[in-house]
C-alpha cells in the first residue's frame, strides 16, 4: 500500500479534476441545456457522493502532505466502504443492465457516460485499494452497505407519490430505471428487483471484506 502524500495527492487531485466534468456532464453543460432531473438518477447521486467525500480525503491529505506527515489515508474508513461499494455497483449495473440502451458510439463518445460509469467508479475502488489500510473491515461492514440504496429507493418511491397526487399529468421522468417502475412491475416486481440489487450490494461487500482480511486470516494460521 503506498503511503506517500505527494501520490496520494496527485491522484486525487486527478479524480476530483475528472469529478467536476462528469458533475458538469450530469448538469448538462456540455449538452447545451440545464438537465433538471440530474437529481432523480442515482448515477449522479452516487457520483456526487463519493466526489464530495474525495475533496474531503483531499483536505486531510494536503494538510499531512503540508507536514510532510506519510501515511495512509484514514478519513472515515466506515463511511469510504460503503462508496467504494457504492459506485462500484453503480458502473456495474449501467454497464450489464442499462448500456445496451445505447449505441457503441454514443457509448464511448460520451464524457460524461465515461466518467461516471467507467473511470470514477474504478478509480475510487483503486484510491482505497491504493492508499487505506486493509484488515480493518468488520463483518457487518457490507450489510451498511444498503443503506444509501434503499434510501435513493425511498426517494424514488416518494417522489413518485407525490407526483401522482400533485400533478398526475407529469411528463418528465418519474421511474429513472425500469428496475425501479412500479406501474409496470407492480409491488412484487419491483420488490423482487430490490432484493436483487441489495443482495449484489451484499455479496460484493462480503468478497472486498474476504479479500480485505485474506493476509490477516493467513498470518493467524501461519501463527498457530
Amino acid at each position: 500500500m503506498i503511503k506517500n502524500r505527494t501520490i496520494q495527492v496527485i491522484y486525487q487531485t486527478i479524480y476530483i479534476v475528472l469529478g467536476v466534468i462528469g458533475f458538469m456532464s450530469s448538469l448538462g453543460y456540455f449538452s447545451g441545456t440545464f438537465n433538471t432531473e440530474f437529481y432523480v438518477f442515482y448515477t449522479n447521486l452516487s457520483n456526487y457522493i463519493c466526489l464530495g467525500f474525495m475533496i474531503a480525503i483531499y483536505v486531510h491529505t494536503i494538510k499531512s502532505a503540508l507536514k510532510k506527515e506519510d501515511g495512509y489515508v484514514t478519513t472515515a474508513p466506515k463511511f469510504n466502504f460503503m462508496c467504494v461499494i457504492m459506485i462500484l455497483v453503480t458502473g456495474l449495473v449501467y454497464n450489464i443492465l442499462l448500456a445496451k440502451e445505447n449505441s457503441v458510439y454514443d457509448y464511448f463518445m460520451s464524457i460524461g457516460n465515461l466518467i461516471q460509469h467507467v473511470i470514477l467508479p474504478l478509480m475510487f475502488v483503486v484510491n482505497w485499494v491504493l492508499f487505506y489500510e486493509h484488515g480493518k473491515l468488520k463483518w457487518y461492514y457490507p450489510l451498511l452497505c444498503t443503506i444509501m440504496p434503499l434510501i435513493y429507493v425511498a426517494f424514488i418511491l416518494i417522489r413518485y407519490a407525490i407526483i401522482n397526487a400533485v400533478a398526475p399529468g407529469f411528463t418528465g421522468t418519474i421511474y429513472p430505471y425500469f428496475f425501479l417502475n412500479l406501474s409496470d412491475l407492480g409491488w412484487g416486481g419491483l420488490l423482487g428487483w430490490i432484493l436483487a440489487l441489495l443482495i449484489i450490494f451484499i455479496a460484493i461487500g462480503y468478497i472486498f471484506y474476504a479479500c480485505d482480511n485474506l493476509k490477516q486470516w493467513l498470518d493467524k494460521r501461519k501463527i498457530k
